[in-house]
C-alpha cells in the first residue's frame, strides 16, 4: 500500500464506521459515523474534492511504480506525514444526528442504483443503512430548489450539471427515510442490532441480528419483517449474505459458532465451524469471487479463520500478523489476470495496524477431491447448503489431518492509533480505514 497515494479526512468526531458507496459515477463518496457515548452521534457522508478528483484521475495512469515499490513491504508512516498538504482531499457533502451510535454503516448494492435519481426531482436518493438501536434507513438527496440545504448551514443558488461545482454542504441532505423495528416501545429499551447485511440480489431485502439471539429479514420497501429467528444460544455479532444468494446468509456470535441459514428450509442451520473454549467470534466476511470463501474472527483475538463452506468443520487457513485485538476485515479485488482464489484480504486493530493478505491463489486444502462427499440439495447451486454436519465428522475428510496453513501479510500501513474499521472501494483498488477521528484511503 503506498502512503504516497494516501488521501485523508480529519473530523472533530471519533469515528467508527466507514463504507464507500457502490455508486459507479462516484467510487470515493464515502459514508462514516461516530461512536460517542453521548446521544450526539452523527452519519457525515464525504467526497473527494474537485482537486483530488483531477489528480486522482491523473493518478491512476502512473500509481503501478507504487504498486511496484510496496508490493513485498511493509510501507509504515504515521498519520501525519507523507502525500497530502493541509487541505483534506475529502469535502463533507451532508452530515444528520443519530442518538446512538452506529454499530455498521452500509450503502445501497450497485444493483440496485439504477432506481436513483439525483438528476430528476422525482427520483430517490442514494440509500445508507445504520443498525444500532434499530435497523434505519436514510437517503441522501440533492436540494436542487431548496435555499436550505444539508443539515448545517444555508445557501443554494445555482448547482452545476458537471457535479462539482457547489457540490457541497449546502446542495445535500441526508434525510431519515424508515426506522424498522419489531416493537411499539421506545428504543432506548429494544436490544441493540449489533449488524446487517443488504442482499445484493434481493435488493429490498436486508438481515439484521441483535445482541437477544436473533436474526431478522426484513423488506425495507414495506418496513415490514418478514422472518425473525433463534440465530445462536447467545447473543449474535455479525452476520453476512453468501454474495451470490438471495436465501442463504451465515452468521457468528457469542456462543462461538458460525451457522448458515437458507430461508428455504428455515427448520434447521448448519453449523459451519465451532470455536476451540466456546470463543466468542466477533466477524464474518465472504470473498467476493469465490464465494465458498469466508473468514472471521474471535473477539479480542489477533489471528484470522479462512474457512471454506465446502470442507467446513477446520480453518484452512490462519492469517497472522496482528499483535492486538482485531477490529474488522474485509475481502476486496480479486487479483489480477486469472487468479483463482479468493482475492486480497485486508484487516485492521488495536494494534494501530492495517495489513493486507494475498490470497489470490487457491489454498491447498480448499481444492475439492474426488474423496470428498457430495451432499447437495440442489445439483445446479453447487454452494447448496447440505444437512447439518458436527466438527470432525465426515464432511472433513480430506484435511482433517492437515493444520491450517499459516500465511503472513504482504503488505502493512501503520496509524498513530488504533484503527476501529476498514473498507474496501466498489473495484477494491483502494482500502480506507478509520482510526480516531482521521479517515485514510490508501491506493492497493
Amino acid at each position: 500500500m503506498s502512503s504516497s497515494s494516501m488521501m485523508r479526512y480529519d473530523t472533530n468526531y471519533p469515528l467508527y464506521g466507514m463504507a464507500f458507496s457502490n455508486s459507479s459515477s462516484h467510487p470515493f463518496r464515502i459514508a462514516l459515523s461516530t461512536l460517542s457515548p453521548s446521544s450526539s452521534n452523527k452519519i457525515i457522508v464525504v467526497d473527494q474534492n474537485k482537486d483530488q478528483h483531477q489528480h486522482q484521475h491523473q493518478h491512476h495512469h502512473h500509481h503501478h511504480h507504487h504498486y511496484h515499490h510496496q508490493s513485498n513491504s511493509y510501507s509504515s508512516s504515521s498519520g501525519s506525514g507523507s502525500g497530502t498538504s493541509g487541505s483534506s482531499d475529502f469535502e463533507s457533502l451532508a452530515s444528520t444526528s443519530l442518538g446512538f451510535p452506529a454499530t455498521k454503516i452500509g450503502w445501497e448494492p450497485k444493483e440496485s442504483l439504477s432506481g436513483v435519481g439525483y438528476e430528476d426531482n422525482g427520483g430517490r436518493g442514494e440509500l445508507i443503512a445504520t443498525s444500532g438501536d434499530a435497523l434505519r434507513i436514510f437517503d441522501i438527496t440533492k436540494d436542487w430548489n431548496n435555499d436550505i440545504g444539508g443539515t448545517t448551514g444555508t445557501g443554494g443558488g445555482y448547482v452545476g450539471k458537471n457535479g462539482w461545482n457547489n457540490d457541497n454542504e449546502a446542495n445535500w441532505s441526508i434525510k431519515s427515510r424508515s426506522m424498522l423495528s419489531n416493537s411499539k416501545t421506545t428504543h432506548a429499551s429494544l436490544p441493540p442490532v449489533t449488524s446487517f447485511s443488504w442482499n445484493p440480489i434481493q435488493t429490498n431485502s436486508i438481515v439484521t441480528c441483535s445482541i437477544d439471539t436473533t436474526a431478522t429479514l426484513w423488506d425495507i420497501n414495506t418496513s415490514q419483517a418478514l422472518t425473525q429467528l433463534i440465530a445462536h444460544d447467545r447473543a449474535v455479532y455479525d452476520l453476512s449474505w453468501l454474495p451470490d444468494s438471495s436465501d442463504i446468509f451465515v452468521s457468528v456470535g457469542a456462543d462461538g459458532s458460525l451457522r448458515a441459514f437458507d430461508l428455504r428450509q428455515l427448520e434447521h442451520s448448519t453449523i459451519l465451524y465451532e470455536s476451540s473454549k466456546d470463543t466468542p467470534l466477533a466477524r464474518i466476511a465472504f470473498s467476493k469471487k469465490q464465494q465458498h470463501m469466508m473468514a472471521c474472527f474471535g473477539l479480542d483475538d489477533s489471528k484470522i479463520m479462512v474457512l471454506d463452506m465446502r470442507s467446513p468443520g477446520q480453518p484452512v487457513a490462519e492469517l497472522l500478523g496482528h499483535q492486538a485485538p482485531l477490529g474488522a476485515i474485509a475481502w476486496g479485488a480479486p487479483g489480477r489476470g486469472e487468479s483463482t482464489g479468493g482475492g486480497w484480504l485486508a484487516s485492521c486493530g488495536d494494534d494501530s495496524q492495517l495489513l493486507l493478505y494475498d490470497l489470490t491463489s487457491p489454498l491447498p486444502e480448499s481444492r475439492p477431491t474426488s474423496t470428498k462427499p457430495v451432499s447437495r440439495s440442489n445439483s445446479s447451486n453447487p454452494y447448496a447448503l447440505s444437512p447439518p454436519i458436527t466438527p470432525n465428522s465426515q464432511g472433513r475428510s480430506s484435511s482433517s489431518q492437515g493444520d491450517p496453513l499459516e500465511i503472513l501479510p504482504v503488505r502493512g500501513w501503520t496509524s498513530d492509533s488504533e484503527v476501529n474499521n476498514l473498507a474496501f472501494s466498489e473495484k477494491g483498488d483502494y482500502v480506507g480505514c478509520v482510526s480516531g477521528g482521521r479517515l485514510n484511503v490508501l491506493s492497493m
